[in-house]
């Protein structure tokens, strides 16, 4: 899953693990991930920090409840000293904008393979 308020960053990442052999679904919004029929199933999440209502960070902490184990990975165009420190006491990794692809799929199969264990 892919939550992400950029359309172009969006389609671009999901275009990405299309082509890796992966399946992507994206949203705009946390709010509307949550409300998808598709929480249940996402084997992990490509998350913004920088979201219109609810942060990246709350989302993580709403998934820690309803999902717990699910994989994160946090996504932002501006990260801070301050964020990448909190992302990596949740134990996910924070990329910055603009994402190297081979190091988000390096990532993504680092964190699913952990998932399966």
């Amino acid at each position: 899953m892919v939550i992400d308020d950029d359309q172009g960053v969006r389609t671009a990442l999901c275009n990405l693990l299309d082509s890796a052999g992966y399946r992507s679904c994206s949203f705009a919004a946390a709010e509307d991930f949550l409300a998808a029929d598709c929480l249940h199933t996402a084997a992990c999440a490509i998350v913004d920090l920088r979201l219109a209502r609810m942060s990246g960070f709350e989302l993580a902490e709403r998934l820690a409840l309803l999902r717990p184990g699910l994989p994160l990975l946090f996504i932002s165009a501006q990260a801070t000293h301050r964020q990448r420190q909190r992302a990596l006491s949740l134990a996910w990794p924070l990329l910055v904008k603009p994402v190297h692809a081979d190091t988000l799929l390096a990532l993504l199969a680092h964190a699913l393979r952990q998932a399966r264990t």
